[in-house]
């Protein structure tokens, strides 16, 4: 009983291989064919990109409860894991890549970090800081991995301990500079004997 249902199968299959197989030899041989063929296939692919496009930005499922379901858009998950880097000292915007697989959250931060910090001690702060923040505000148990990419740094590693001043032009030939009397008492003393020749 079951060998003839399997043969049955095969032999269903087979029919079904041989029209599909003829059905393309027939559509083939029409004229602009190719042309076809082509805009067929660009269709496909504009349809696939389409929906993972619309995935990609639809709202993350979180939990069931007696209500309904809780959602949460990518945009908000975004913000709150902008905010966690942003409070552990990134320096720019992280690029944030959240997605989830067999019911788990995965994702993947890439950011910039001032330079002189431990970057194993500075990854392992910003993925346990992430986990907590998930299990605490959003009730997500089931944590995939989280990738850190440290794409820059910034700031000074060793900062110099003098500062470096220009040195002082000398030059002997001035004769201000070289004037032991003020400048201001040399004008008064040059009025004064001017005035004493006025009244002579």
């Amino acid at each position: 009983m079951q060998n003839s249902t399997f043969e049955n199968v095969i032999s269903a299959a087979n029919e079904w291989i041989s029209l599909a197989i003829d059905t393309i030899k027939t559509a083939w041989k029409q004229p602009n064919a190719p042309e076809m063929l082509g805009i067929a296939l660009a269709l496909a692919v504009v349809l696939v990109l389409i929906r993972k496009i619309k995935s990609g930005r639809a709202p993350i499922k979180l939990f069931d409860n007696r209500v309904g379901v809780v959602q949460v858009s990518r945009k908000a998950l975004d913000e709150l894991v902008q905010s966690v880097c942003y409070s552990l000292g990134a320096l720019n915007r992280p690029d944030v890549k959240i997605y989830t697989r067999r019911g788990r959250f995965y994702m993947t931060v890439a950011l910039k970090l001032e330079s002189g910090q431990k970057l194993q001690d500075a990854t392992q702060e910003i993925q346990n800081a992430l986990t907590s923040a998930f299990r605490e505000h959003l009730g997500v148990e089931k944590l995939g991995r989280i990738d850190v990419k440290i794409t820059g740094f910034k700031g000074l590693i060793y900062k110099p301990t003098t500062k470096f001043l220009p040195p002082v032009p000398d030059d002997e030939d001035d004769d201000i500079l070289m004037e032991k009397t003020p400048v201001l008492g040399a004008l008064d003393t040059d009025k004064k004997t001017e005035g004493k020749s006025e009244n002579l």
